[in-house]
């Protein structure tokens, strides 16, 4: 029950704390604006360069996973940046709270977070850039959307607990906010990139997200997709793990030598 309490609270007060500076008026229009200026970049890109509504359909189904990435990427190594630039880290490592609650938590709650955001997107996708949805698989595309998320958060703490190791690391965030655009199968499949580079895409866990949710809404069944989904909770678990042992042989470095903020 106490590693519950921990993890509970380090949701809530990681995401109050964003409020600091980013006032609810401003997080729903961020929400409404960068979702629909991305998607709409890329379809309309996707549309000069010749391509039909087949194009358009896969431009915006997968910008609109990737919607995912600004919360469960992004938000979660800017926890790790806000706690060196604010001075909260040292009061995370001198609490005696298990560790691994504490460090999954403050990640949990952008799981919440990047589900509005891509519902906001699918909004978007069907309504303005006309995306079908009626054959899709509503419970198969729900619980894609949602596993996705969660494997995404696991992602961001694998880069969050491996930024921990440097000075600043919002530079991580931008950099593999990104990389996701090119390796994910966002705007062209994985089969387009060079043969060398596509095993690249299934370490990143969007890459499965995108295609299940493709899939799902044609109207494939969960079943169907099961095995991708399975691959999908491995990738992400897996990330999960490294970060956090990432995160513990930082604290031990960090006790050893006396560098936090500057590590």
């Amino acid at each position: 029950m106490n590693s519950l309490r921990v993890f509970v609270s380090s949701a809530v007060f990681s995401f109050r704390a964003q409020f600091d500076w980013l006032n609810p008026s401003m997080w729903l229009t961020m929400k409404l604006v960068l979702s629909f200026s991305q998607m709409a970049f890329f379809v309309f890109v996707g549309l000069f360069s010749g391509g039909g509504a087949d194009v358009i359909s896969f431009i915006a189904i997968g910008n609109a996973l990737q919607a995912l990435s600004w919360n469960t990427v992004f938000s979660v190594i800017q926890i790790t940046g806000h706690d060196k630039w604010d001075g909260t880290l040292p009061l995370v490592l001198a609490t005696p709270a298990s560790r691994l609650p504490l460090f999954v938590g403050r990640a949990m709650i952008h799981v919440l977070d990047g589900l509005v955001s891509v519902a906001i997107s699918f909004f978007f996708a069907a309504f303005i850039f006309g995306v079908d949805f009626a054959q899709a698989n509503a419970l198969a595309l729900a619980i894609t959307v949602l596993l996705t998320a969660f494997t995404m958060a696991g992602f961001g703490l694998l880069i969050g607990g491996f930024s921990f190791h440097f000075r600043n690391p919002i530079v991580f965030a931008n950099i593999f906010t990104f990389i996701l655009l090119i390796f994910c199968g966002v705007n062209f499949p994985v089969e387009a990139l060079p043969p060398l580079a596509q095993p690249v895409s299934y370490a990143f866990p969007l890459t499965y997200g995108i295609n299940t949710a493709r899939q799902a809404i044609k109207g494939a069944s969960l079943l169907a997709i099961s095995p991708i989904l399975a691959e999908q909770m491995a990738v992400g678990t897996v990330s999960i793990a490294v970060g956090y042992l990432l995160f513990e042989a930082f604290e031990r470095t960090a006790r050893k030598t006396g560098k936090m903020e500057a590590l």
